[in-house]
């Protein structure tokens, strides 16, 4: 995407403007360019501090340090280890215009406000204080399954499409495959050590294509993102975008995780509202439902709020009926369900919500998601 400028950004909303500095793998370059944008930013008076760095022992990215401001971390004991964490009430106190953050996509040590990295940016993006900060294409949540089956490396780490979505600007650092490779052969990017147990795992030809592929294709659809908020499309496109997606979520499915991922991929790829309904019976009121059920059902709730969705918890006996009021008076334009468990012939004999949904609905393009084998929650 086209570095249009950050200044002019910051000229046009008066607070909490996001821009990411989006890449393709480690040692493209993002910490670099990040540090470098905040000497020109401070160069030209804007008050800009450095929030949190990850240095990795490289030279070039450790002597751009020099000359801005750095809020000290804190740290946090895990185990026998002291780990680094962001001071985010430091940040909040000092208040400056621009803070530097590194990357997006990290899990806070126990006993931070947020788990999540992206979570502490959104606060001090709420606290009026402008962010820059840096991601790898692979921690985005809606291509990590992807790229963990293709690439076969877990993604542990998962930014919400939603959170990348209200960036005001992405921009792509890119560099030549071959160019990395010989900066992680120089051992720029890792201890030479490591190198070549990397080149022939994570940084092969094959994997790096993949991924710089994706960088280019998330860069094209923000800029189309940005065209619609700025309402140059038709306004009939515009009026579907507000249109939400609900995700039906029960206490017994075994595919809940996949659900929700499912949902809010969809309402950040077209801009919309997001919610997680479950319809409580009476036979799972509080008081009555059996405690792992509870704790399953409190564990997709947490799930659902960290990936952008709405929860609603509605009272009623016909699930399907009502969910099918729930979608009318909260303009959903897709809603997605798991796989029904019973056999065709039961479905027939005893009913189905999905079935009835599907009748009973009108205008709502219906998603049906298989179950797939339930994994921890990162």
């Amino acid at each position: 995407m086209e570095d249009i400028g950050f200044e002019k950004l910051l000229e046009r909303k008066t607070k909490g403007s996001l821009k990411i500095y989006l890449g393709y793998a480690a040692g493209v370059g993002k910490t670099y360019a990040m540090l470098k944008e905040g000497h020109q930013l401070k160069g030209r008076d804007y008050d800009v501090v450095v929030g949190y760095i990850e240095l990795h022992n490289r030279p070039d990215t450790m002597s751009l340090m020099e000359g801005i401001e750095a809020i000290a971390p804190i740290y946090r004991t895990v185990g026998n280890s002291l780990v680094r964490e962001i001071d985010l009430e430091g940040i909040i106190k000092r208040n400056p215009q621009i803070a530097l953050i590194d990357e997006m996509a990290h899990t806070n040590a126990p006993g931070a406000r947020h788990e999540k990295r992206f979570q502490d940016i959104l606060y001090i993006l709420d606290h009026g204080i402008n962010v820059i900060t840096t991601l790898n294409i692979q921690h985005l949540e809606s291509i990590s399954d992807k790229i963990s089956s293709t690439l076969r490396v877990p993604v542990g780490e998962r930014v919400p499409d939603y959170v990348v979505a209200r960036a005001d600007q992405i921009v792509n650092v890119d560099i030549s495959i071959e160019d990395l490779r010989q900066r992680l052969r120089e051992g720029k990017i890792y201890g030479k050590d490591r190198a070549e147990t990397a080149l022939l795992h994570f940084f092969t030809h094959e994997n790096l294509a993949l991924l710089r592929k994706l960088v280019l294709q998330e860069a094209a659809e923000d800029q189309l993102r940005k065209i619609k908020e700025d309402r140059f499309l038709p306004e009939r496109v515009i009026q579907e975008a507000t249109e939400a997606v609900m995700v039906a979520i029960s206490s017994d499915a075994a595919n809940a995780e996949a659900l929700i991922r499912r949902g809010t991929r969809l309402a950040a790829q077209f801009m919309a509202r997001c919610y997680a309904v479950y319809v409580r019976r009476k036979e799972e009121a509080p008081e009555r439902i059996d405690p792992d059920r509870q704790r399953k059902l409190l564990d997709m709730f947490r799930l659902a709020k960290l990936l952008g969705a709405e929860v609603e918890v509605i009272e009623g006996e016909d699930v399907a009926e009502t969910l099918v009021n729930f979608a009318q008076t909260h303009r959903v334009r897709h809603a997605v369900f798991g796989k029904p468990g019973r056999t065709p012939l039961r479905e027939r004999l005893f009913g189905s919500v999905l079935q009835d949904f599907i009748h009973d609905s009108v205008g709502i393009e219906v998603h049906v998601v298989a179950a797939t084998p339930s994994r921890k929650v990162k």
